[in-house]
């Protein structure tokens, strides 16, 4: 606190500030305290020339101008990065680029992160494609997702829980060759209310996406502020122009879920240029490049002015997911462990076995499953975490594991798959994934009791799968 006698010192500094013109470092307290300007002037960039410090601020959540770090270290702040073989660091830079490099990524690639979850969320990042860039088939996502984990995790055809995920992506598209490559841009959106299988499309300023201009491309996306209201939203900007909002949205079922993921993607298939009947597909050279993302919790804006020196560097972020604790609640202390050294303990349907995890014992099981009742009790939260190993002995397909719910009276399934023969797997997930019907649509186990599980799968009377280190952690 100050003292009634420092006032007068304190304004005599404020007024030599004033008289000297003496500049007031970029995310100083004083700094923070400015509101962000709006679309129309200039956003957050205007208060950051060159981008210099604008890490810094508050409401910035990530920052990635790709000037520092190979592309190994990039992916590992990140937290994922697909096909680096594909992904270069480049001398090609837009013209108010305050840096000397850029990042290039050709065929298919990504880049996925994770910020703190927010209930608005803002991203801009500059692009540009090949002069010779055939059709795009996805492209950079903004997602919330209840349970994030490190990688993308698709889901492609499939409607989303409301109280588990909802995303959107902003993306070219041909308009079924009504646009030459790579299009117009467009959002291509998943939420729980959307009526169509694959996903809704939401068309704005219908202008031809120029192959070989750099753009800088923002986009926002709002939450809605309850369950039970529809004002959520979505909108984009083209170098600083809005080419379109959309509102009346219901993304969620609960304010449990955040946004807090971003998916630089560049994702080719031959689907696009079949669909928008591209004469020549051959000839397409499927490179692009990103520069200066920044995702924040309020309007951005393109870069402004220059750097103090000419150039500069920003402190890169890194995934929200590389600080424990941050983003999701970490498990608590296990309430049950087995690792079948004692025998099989209340765990039926199989048998102790040899050849566990180092040499150590396991519990083989057939496709009628392994189980196990009223050994543990645990009221599911989020945090609550199942954990264990396991070998399949044969090609197994997908493996369900099945918990029985006392408060939807109704198995909640979870389903493994990706396993191969003679390998361990890691397997790990909240309970609050395990999810009511066959096709995982239904209520989760949120505010249940966990005290059963059973694992299946379908495949020959003789064939097995070995179970190893099992968990319940809160």
């Amino acid at each position: 606190m100050f003292s009634k006698n420092s006032l007068p010192a304190l304004a005599a500094l404020a007024a030599l500030v004033l008289v000297l013109n003496i500049p007031i470092r970029a995310g100083a307290a004083s700094q923070k305290s400015l509101p962000a300007p709006g679309p129309d002037k200039g956003g957050l960039a205007s208060l950051y020339p060159g981008d210099e410090g604008i890490e810094r601020d508050p409401r910035v959540l990530f920052v990635d101008d790709f000037e520092t770090g190979t592309v190994a270290q990039i992916g590992a702040r990140w937290g994922s990065i697909s096909k680096k073989e594909n992904i270069k660091l480049s001398d090609d830079i837009h013209n108010n680029s305050p840096g000397n490099k850029s990042i290039h990524i050709s065929k298919n690639g990504h880049l996925f992160t994770h910020t703190k979850g927010v209930d608005t969320i803002y991203t801009r990042f500059y692009v540009k494609f090949h002069e010779r860039i055939g059709y795009v088939h996805h492209f950079v996502h903004l997602v919330a997702d209840r349970t994030p984990m490190p990688w993308p995790k698709g889901g492609a055809g499939e409607t989303p829980p409301g109280d588990a995920k909802f995303s959107t992506g902003i993306e070219p598209t041909g308009r079924w060759g009504k646009f030459p490559p790579p299009g117009v841009w467009n959002f291509y959106t998943y939420w729980h209310e959307m009526k169509t299988k694959w996903g809704s499309v939401f068309n704005g300023k219908q202008t031809q996406i120029q192959p070989g201009r750099w753009y800088c491309v923002e986009a926002k996306f709002k939450a809605n502020t309850s369950p039970d209201k529809s004002d959520g939203e979505q909108a984009f900007w083209v170098d600083g122009e809005l080419y379109g909002r959309f509102e009346g949205f219901r993304w969620r079922t609960t304010d449990k879920l955040k946004i807090n993921s971003f998916w630089l993607l560049f994702y080719n298939t031959d689907q696009p240029a079949r669909h928008n009947k591209d004469p020549r597909p051959e000839s397409r050279v499927m490179e692009v490049w990103f520069d200066d993302v920044v995702i924040a919790t309020e309007y951005i804006g393109p870069v402004r002015g220059k750097p103090k020196g000419g150039k500069k560097k920003a402190t890169p972020s890194k995934s929200a997911l590389l600080t424990p604790g941050l983003l999701i609640a970490e498990p608590g202390k296990a309430v049950f462990s087995e690792k079948f050294e004692q025998g099989a303990g209340n765990f039926k349907g199989g048998a102790v076995s040899n050849g566990g995890v180092d040499g150590s014992k396991a519990y083989a099981f057939g496709p009628k499953g392994a189980s196990l009742w009223d050994t543990f009790s645990t009221e599911v939260k989020d945090s609550t975490t199942i954990r264990f190993k396991l070998k399949p002995l044969c090609e197994p397909g997908e493996v369900q594991v099945m918990i029985w719910s006392k408060k939807q009276k109704d198995n909640c399934r979870y389903k493994i798959g990706g396993l191969r023969k003679s390998q361990w797997r890691n397997v790990e997930f909240r309970a609050i994934e395990a999810r009511v019907g066959w096709g995982m649509k239904g209520p989760s186990l949120e505010g249940d009791i966990l005290d059963n599980i059973k694992l299946i799968f379908e495949r020959g009377q003789d064939d097995r799968i070995l179970l190893d280190d099992f968990e319940i952690l809160k």
